[in-house]
């Protein structure tokens, strides 16, 4: 009869606290407005406020809820705390009706689990009515009112704008493109380098012409045939005379007299580097190893005083040396060695 006894009292115990905890539990439902027009949509709202450890399951929603009403989108459950260990959960609905008159909402049911059993709490009941617009019958049917005239936005006519002008920008490349190679042009030109002063070109081809060692493998008039080009083109473009084209002595010519930059020991040189090269080029002259070596320094002289450099940039640098090879000269029986 004692263990009876304490049984009932803890079911009683139980039970007692499961009914606090259910009454601190509030639902509730609601609606933004009470009326809407036919086909319009309404937010309706559910609102659940328990103690914080409570299990709560709110309503599973159909897409109808019955008497005409649709249940159209739902919302992800929202939680906030509200102070004194209490806990608010909401979630929204949005539902439409395409009935005329009043529509009334039967409650939802939220289910409590507690330890032993699962309660069910019952929210209000929701109501609202649909409108329809008053038609008068007698007058017949009206047509469909025509939309009302916004004035245009530039955030609308932009894309046509862009679209316009990236055509354009096609047929100009089109047409660009055609006319292009109607020329024999190319459709794309690279800038030109900038072109080098007189003298760097002239050293540097005399550099390679040092290099190449052409009298020393037999090839003289080689030889003298590059090395009266480089002298032609320097002259040529360092002083706008058509040098290429001149003779020998058309060139000396343009370059005797006192206000000549190319007079004295420079002249000598030029006049002695022009005619040896003649004489190899057209009367099969066969010049000493010194000849050929004292031609190329006269070159190198020539170019490094003549270049056209501002003055306070001219920076004098020493003429190239070229070690001319000992000569052996054999007469009858005997054998000297001739050094230059």
């Amino acid at each position: 009869m004692s263990k009876l006894k304490y049984i009932l009292l803890f079911l009683i115990s139980v039970s007692t606290l499961n009914f606090s905890k259910a009454q601190q539990v509030k639902v509730s439902a609601s609606l933004e407005k009470d009326s809407i027009w036919l086909g319009d949509q309404i937010k309706m709202i559910l609102v659940a406020e328990y103690p914080l450890g409570t299990k709560l399951t709110f309503p599973s929603l159909k897409d109808s809820l019955g008497n005409g009403v649709e249940v159209i989108s739902r919302s992800v459950r929202d939680s906030s705390k509200m102070g004194d260990g209490l806990l608010q959960m909401r979630q929204s609905f949005v539902i439409t009706a395409f009935d005329s008159g009043p529509h009334p909402i039967a409650p939802f049911l939220f289910a409590l689990h507690a330890t032993t059993r699962t309660d069910s709490l019952r929210s209000n009941s929701l109501r609202f009515f649909v409108k329809v617009p008053n038609v008068d019958l007698k007058k017949g049917f009206a047509d469909i009112k025509k939309p009302y005239g916004a004035p245009i936005t530039f955030k609308e006519i932009a894309p046509w704008i862009m679209g316009i002008i990236l055509l354009a920008c096609i047929v100009f490349l089109i047409l660009y493109a055609i006319n292009r190679r109607r020329k024999n042009i190319p459709l794309f030109t690279l800038p030109a380098k900038p072109k080098l002063p007189p003298h760097v070109i002239a050293l540097s081809e005399l550099d390679k012409l040092k290099e190449e060692q052409l009298w020393q493998h037999d090839k003289v008039k080689d030889y003298y045939t590059r090395l009266t080009d480089i002298i032609r083109v320097y002259l040529e473009e360092r002083y706008e005379v058509p040098a290429m084209e001149q003779t020998t002595q058309e060139i000396l010519s343009q370059f005797k007299g006192e206000n000549s930059q190319i007079k004295g020991k420079l002249f000598s040189g030029l006049q002695k580097t022009l005619d040896t090269s003649d004489l190899v080029k057209f009367a099969k002259y066969t010049p000493l190893a010194d000849e050929n070596h004292f031609v190329l320094v006269n070159a190198y002289t020539l170019v490094e005083e003549t270049k056209s450099e501002p003055a306070e940039t001219i920076k004098k640098q020493p003429v190239a040396v070229v070690e001319a090879p000992a000569e052996k000269v054999i007469s009858g029986s005997n054998e000297t060695e001739k050094q230059p």
